[in-house]
């Protein structure tokens, strides 16, 4: 199997584990075994599994929610939102993992979020959450359409 990593931008300690991996993948190892060898959490090697067929670690969805974010601020234009209220508005949810039960992710919103901040589209409103049913308020951002003038 060819390596498509980059091993120079490695450090020496992960460039010997990643040689011992590509070993192991190739006496077909299963990747718990493979694991186990490495003294390594699964989701360790399936990320090395990524990087071999060089994909990127995470998706960027900027292109894709950016505009339905923009569509749905500018439909309640003096109202703010938390990434979860949006999440659920756009039907963003975890991923197939049933262990979740379907609920929205809201952290999927964030990169997108905070990039349309940095452009100057949606300010953070950050304050605590003051539902009745919290004995600590604990902190929360809400995010709403910059208006002219928002630095």
């Amino acid at each position: 199997m060819a390596h498509t990593v980059d091993l120079q931008k490695m450090n020496v300690h992960k460039r010997a584990r990643f040689a011992t991996f590509c070993e192991l993948l190739e006496q077909e190892e299963t990747v718990p075994a493979i694991a186990a060898r490495l003294e390594v959490d699964e989701r360790t090697v399936l990320r090395y599994l990524r990087e071999l067929e060089g994909r990127p670690r995470k998706v960027n969805r900027y292109d894709e929610y950016m505009p339905r974010v923009m569509a749905h601020l500018r439909r309640y234009p003096r109202s703010e939102f938390t990434s979860t209220e949006l999440a659920r508005v756009l039907d963003i949810r975890y991923g197939n993992n049933s262990g979740y039960g379907g609920k929205y992710d809201g952290s999927a919103l964030g990169p997108t979020l905070r990039r349309m901040e940095r452009e100057g589209l949606v300010q953070a409103v950050h304050g605590l959450r003051d539902e009745r049913n919290y004995t600590v308020h604990l902190p929360v951002t809400r995010w709403r359409l910059a208006q002219a003038g928002d630095a």
